[in-house]
């Protein structure tokens, strides 16, 4: 399609020209690390290698593209690419520049860490979030979200919508009522309810994220590792067939188990659940506290720090942001002191 390469930037064209992608639906549907891959480059293109804003601003002209070309009668049939491909943002610029814009509507992105690290924080700033329209990016939809460990934190969540109205108000948006709450605390009715439960849910309103916070509260109390193993896969295979029938995203949180290095004493915390687990999801984040506090008013916070374990569109990435009453925002850059200037006499 040589008309909207013509219309983007000369370093933009260049861009796509030396990946071979040349359609706004194949730039979409490219992940980014093709994009900023320089091992095929020469030494000296590699000077003026791809960005991830680059990236973004080439994803974002596409996506508009094909929002405004006419289309057939016969990709009405079809998911459009820019739907199919889209993410959810997180609602912290720091997260989302991390992650490629946010949680991917494909599947299954699970968020680890030890207790008290901030997953649910996460995950409930994440249920506001994607109610956010497009333009804004959510999906403009509403949460599914399903509870295995304590009750869920109603007021906490009452907290952050309260900031997200007053950052979005031209919105006027319902956050609160487009959030469903199920509470599941054993394997056969949880699997019950995905199953059975979920899909008339989803057929009855419009749903853009599936939550299950946690997996291993389920999971690990199993004692039948092949029985674990199937029913597993058996939530899985419904998850994943709901987010490519609904264009919805899925998370699911994840404790952390100690376990003993081989021919070490030491200790390494890892994700609970192992390789039965870690083969179904496609994409591992893990939050976890960093020893060093920002100083906000009165109160000292404490610095988290998100990191992208693996992802097979997204590289190996880590930022840091803060938990506060508002929600999850990025780290302040510290101020630089004003300098005095000094007359000469």
């Amino acid at each position: 399609m040589a008309n909207f390469l013509e219309q983007l930037p000369k370093h933009l064209q260049e861009i796509a020209e030396r990946v071979n992608v040349l359609t706004p639906e194949a730039i979409l549907t490219t992940p980014r690390i093709r994009f900023m891959d320089t091992r095929t480059c020469d030494l000296d293109s590699c000077v003026h290698s791809c960005t991830p804003e680059d990236v973004r601003i080439l994803k974002e002209a596409a996506a508009k593209w094909l929002e405004q070309t006419p289309v057939s009668a016969d990709s009405l049939f079809k998911i459009p690419a820019r739907l199919k491909w889209s993410r959810v943002t997180f609602g912290c610029a720091a997260l989302d520049q991390c992650t490629g814009g946010g949680v991917s509507i494909r599947g299954i992105t699970e968020i680890c860490g030890n207790s008290g690290v901030g997953k649910s924080q996460v995950l409930l700033q994440l249920s506001l979030s994607v109610q956010l329209p497009t333009t804004l990016g959510g999906l403009g939809k509403g949460v599914a979200f399903i509870c295995t460990e304590d009750a869920f934190p109603s007021r906490r969540l009452l907290q952050i919508s309260k900031a997200f109205e007053a950052r979005y108000p031209a919105e006027k948006l319902n956050f609160l009522g487009n959030i469903f709450i199920e509470h599941q605390y054993e394997s056969e009715p949880l699997l019950d309810c995905i199953s059975n439960r979920l899909p008339q849910l989803l057929q009855e309103h419009s749903i853009g994220l599936i939550v299950i916070d946690s997996v291993a509260a389920i999971f690990r109390l199993y004692t039948d590792f092949d029985k674990r193993a199937r029913d597993m896969r058996r939530m899985v295979h419904a998850l994943l067939s709901y987010a490519d029938k609904y264009d919805c995203a899925v998370v699911c949180s994840n404790q952390m188990t100690a376990t003993e290095e081989t021919g070490e004493t030491r200790m390494e915390d890892v994700p609970c659940l192992g390789l039965q687990w870690a083969n179904l999801s496609r994409t591992r984040m893990r939050i976890s506290k960093v020893p060093k506090q920002y100083k906000q008013g009165d109160q000292l916070l404490t610095v988290r720090k998100l990191e992208i374990v693996y992802s097979p569109e997204t590289p190996n990435a880590f930022t840091e942001f803060l938990i506060t009453a508002e929600g999850v925002v990025n780290v302040p850059k510290p101020s630089r002191p004003t300098a005095i200037k000094r007359k000469l006499i």
